[in-house]
């Protein structure tokens, strides 16, 4: 099992951070390494279902966004590799500070399905980069953009 959590400290405000995590979930391509292709199947309130092409491989997962925690729960539906859930949060370094930075966090629980998946393995540090290599895109976005503020 991977179980796992992703930090990332980001000097902007809390709101800048979260609204480009619901910028995420329409646009995966533009912030995740591999996303080719996303779309909505259904939709309800703070859940909805994803597909998206992930690698050359069809993924489908339930997205439940909470606000006011700022927290976003993925869980893997349908994945050529793993089960699980990620986790992604807007963590507050200080409540009283504006100008203390934002921690963007990751939980990843994910539970590899066979470790040899049709003579190739997308394994485990793959999935840890490719989040990392997203963690950084929004950072970069974030204080990119409360920079012009």
């Amino acid at each position: 099992m991977l179980a796992k959590t992703l930090i990332v400290t980001v000097h902007c405000q809390p709101d800048t951070l979260w609204n480009l995590l619901l910028e995420r979930l329409q646009n995966p391509e533009r912030f995740s390494p591999g996303v080719t292709e996303a779309r909505f199947t259904d939709t309800q309130d703070n859940v909805m279902v994803r597909e998206m092409m992930l690698h050359g491989e069809r993924v489908k997962e339930r997205i439940t966004v909470y606000p006011h925690e700022s927290e976003i729960l993925h869980e893997l539906l349908e994945h050529p590799q793993f089960t699980g859930t990620v986790r992604t949060r807007v963590v507050r370094t200080a409540r009283q500070s504006p100008v203390a930075p934002q921690q963007l966090q990751y939980d990843l629980e994910l539970l590899p399905k066979s470790r040899l998946v049709g003579g190739v393995v997308y394994g485990e540090a793959e999935i840890v980069v490719d989040l990392e290599v997203e963690m950084q895109r929004l950072k970069s976005r974030a204080e990119e953009i409360d920079s012009r503020a």
